[in-house]
């Protein structure tokens, strides 16, 4: 009794803190996902000695990962990450490796030897999924580019975990002969190929069977149970419980009522994936981190710093876009919670000592920390290096003026034109309707890709970035009628804006927001429209309501003006 009492508490507690810290951060203009780590933290500093409390939550955090892998791998698609899968793969592969090299050669010279050093570089050289989807969730950027070099590299990474834990036993001289560990290999292959080829077959007929029913508990009940026993049986082939969840998210995505399963259980995802959050500062031992304080920040800086480089690198050397490449490897510099997992996989086997697991566990969460406002910061930070190597002309060039070879001539054959600067979901719709009213449209985007596409079908477009003077001066900004700006990006927009009005001071421009604080910025700078995507679909749906309703059309006019008045439009 005094058990359930004491973690029924501990759960008040979490949760009432957790609030608190997401509060703050949301007050902060932060990513919620720091408030819960903050929390976490603080109850470590304060009750640090409460091990059996920790355990508790340890178990439930177990859950709230399988939960929110399982929706990733739910709203995930394999078709979907074929578009990525050449830098997905290879970016991933090829950055793993490298970051296990630099660990192997780097952390000796702490003091570190062979086997912990091995160890450490195989817990960072993961990113943290369930951290980086929370954040580009929140900023609605899941579905750019950038947002889907990282899930694909990510999920290459999240594979990468199972030879990963069958190999360093037998590397760091455990006790395991080549045979348990070629039983142990074909093991985790043979785990993998049956769990999706069982779940095509089988998945999709339980779930349409349960669905049939008309029950939403029966539905949920089904789910849940079909994420925990994956979980389960991955755990029990001694390879991960949020591989197990993710490969059974996966397997029902292609399931006609995933998006329902979606709905039902993302509000169980929601909570128990804060206690994860919030865990995750509380395993973080203060008394560790004061004690070897410089060796976490230097080991922490040098994780950031590296896997920043390695992952802009190869994202450039792979055929993308500066912005693109500086935006991936600020998103993926952290290290992640396979991290936590493989930290207490190594100790649990005797293959690392307790000061090598607090390292590794201090460094995995001081860099997710780090992380959201690295995210944030990445589109400013782009512009800054721009600016800043304009004294290495041969650099900037090389990183910066990366666009098709424009031919030497003035610039594009258009007049009264649009100037749509991003082609991602409004700017498509909005170029199929220019063609449809033959009105004369260029587009301009650094995903070579949709360039490719667009020009393959006779369209004019560009690839460059749309803030590059360059290239809007080359798309005939001055000759135009109007430019939309379709970027989400805040700091994208405002330096587009901005160079927009340096070449055509008399240019009409329309851009999207997402936040409505950007309203008096960026008409300050010009903008003669703005365009919240949720608040006019928010409208849409309000006069559709009034129609049913039988308001007549006058009225209905009335009220959606006086709903713009209020929200700032007019």
């Amino acid at each position: 009794m005094n058990q359930e009492f004491f973690l029924v508490v501990w759960l008040g507690l979490i949760l009432t803190i957790a609030f608190l810290g997401g509060f703050l951060a949301k007050k902060a203009k932060q990513p919620t996902v720091v408030g819960y780590l903050l929390a976490g933290f603080l109850i470590s500093l304060v009750t640090s000695k409460f091990i059996q409390a920790k355990d508790l939550i340890s178990f439930l955090s177990e859950i709230g990962i399988a939960l929110l892998m399982f929706t990733l791998g739910l709203e995930l698609s394999l078709d979907y990450l074929k578009k990525v899968k050449t830098i997905a793969v290879w970016g991933g592969l090829i950055q793993i490796l490298l970051v296990i090299i630099a660990a192997i050669f780097i952390f000796p010279r702490f003091g570190f030897d062979f086997a912990a050093s091995l160890f450490m570089g195989c817990a960072f050289a993961m990113s943290s999924t369930a951290i980086v989807v929370k954040i580009l969730t929140e900023k609605g950027e899941i579905d750019t580019l950038p947002g889907e070099i990282m899930l694909g590299w990510l999920l290459v990474q999240d594979l990468a975990v199972l030879p990963m834990m069958v190999i360093l036993p037998v590397m760091l001289g455990a006790n395991i002969s080549f045979w348990s560990f070629s039983l142990d290999l074909l093991k985790s292959v043979a785990m993998i190929f049956g769990v999706l080829f069982i779940g095509r077959k089988l998945a999709p007929k339980f779930i349409s069977w349960v669905a049939d029913f008309g029950s939403r508990e029966l539905l949920l009940l089904a789910v849940v149970a079909l994420c925990l026993l994956m979980a389960v049986l991955t755990s029990a082939l001694g390879l991960s419980l949020a591989l197990g969840a993710f490969l059974a998210g996966l397997v029902i995505s292609k399931t006609s009522e995933n998006h329902a399963i979606f709905s039902e259980i993302r509000p169980l995802r929601d909570l128990f994936s804060i206690i994860f959050f919030v865990s995750l500062g509380m395993f973080l031992n203060p008394y560790f981190l004061i004690s070897h304080f410089w060796l976490v920040l230097s080991v922490s800086l040098i994780v950031l710093v590296f896997k920043f480089i390695v992952v802009t690198i190869l994202t450039l050397y792979l055929g993308y876009h500066a912005k693109t490449a500086i935006l991936v490897g600020l998103g993926l510099i952290q290290a992640g919670e396979f991290a936590f997992i493989l930290a207490r996989f190594g100790l649990n086997g005797s293959l690392i000592n307790e000061e090598t697991y607090s390292l590794i566990l201090s460094v995995a969460l001081i860099t997710i920390l780090v992380t959201p406002w690295a995210m944030n910061a990445a589109p400013k930070f782009y512009f800054l290096l721009q600016r800043t190597t304009k004294k290495w002309p041969h650099l900037n060039q090389y990183l910066f003026a990366k666009k098709e070879h424009l031919p030497e001539k003035e610039g594009l054959d258009l007049t009264e034109h649009v100037v749509i600067c991003g082609h991602g979901r409004v700017g498509s719709w909005l170029a199929r309707a220019l063609e449809l009213l033959e009105i004369p449209y260029v587009v301009i985007d650094y995903n070579h890709q949709i360039i490719t596409e667009l020009k393959s079908k006779g369209v004019q477009a560009l690839y460059g970035d749309p803030a590059d003077i360059d290239v809007l001066d080359y798309a005939q900004v001055d000759r135009a009628k109007v430019v939309v700006v379709a970027i989400p990006d805040q700091a994208t927009q405002e330096i587009v804006v901005t160079n927009c009005q340096n070449l055509n001071p008399n240019i009409k421009i329309i851009s999207r927001i997402h936040q409505k604080e950007a309203f008096s910025r960026m008409k300050t700078l010009g903008v003669i429209s703005l365009i919240q995507p949720e608040f006019e679909g928010a409208l849409s749906i309000i006069h559709r309501v009034l129609q049913i309703f039988g308001v007549d059309k006058e009225e209905i006019a009335g009220k959606i003006k006086r709903l713009k008045i209020e929200h700032g439009t007019i």
